[in-house]
């Protein structure tokens, strides 16, 4: 009876732990639901922000700073149109906009006296 060499023993372990290591891996569909106290998103230099997407992979959701450093909220409809809007003008004084489906202007109202 011949004698497993050592070098293929330990090359036949190897491969059989990374196959089995590897076969554990694949796409991660979701993380499930996170519950949390608070968050904090730190500005890196391109704003911190918030997105959400729908089943398209479509935008429905931001949350975050806009490029004059202002916080806003803006939503959209299943098309990316958008449909909300609030946060601040370029006076700085608060700002609401509501758009119909199609991403035109319906309401504006500002903040400003």
């Amino acid at each position: 009876m011949k004698q497993i060499d050592f070098k293929s023993f330990l090359i036949g372990i190897l491969t059989s732990a990374l196959l089995f290591i590897l076969s554990g891996f694949g796409e991660i569909e979701s993380y499930g639901d996170i519950v949390v106290n608070s968050i904090t998103i730190k500005d890196d230099g391109h704003g911190g922000f918030i997105t959400a997407f729908n089943q398209d992979q479509k935008r429905t959701l931001y949350l975050g700073t806009g490029k004059d450093e202002n916080g806003y909220v803006q939503t959209y409809n299943k098309y990316e149109q958008a449909t909300a809007y609030i946060g601040s003008n370029r006076e700085m004084d608060g700002v609401i906009v509501l758009n119909d489906r199609y991403g035109s202007l319906g309401f504006s109202q500002s903040g400003k006296k």
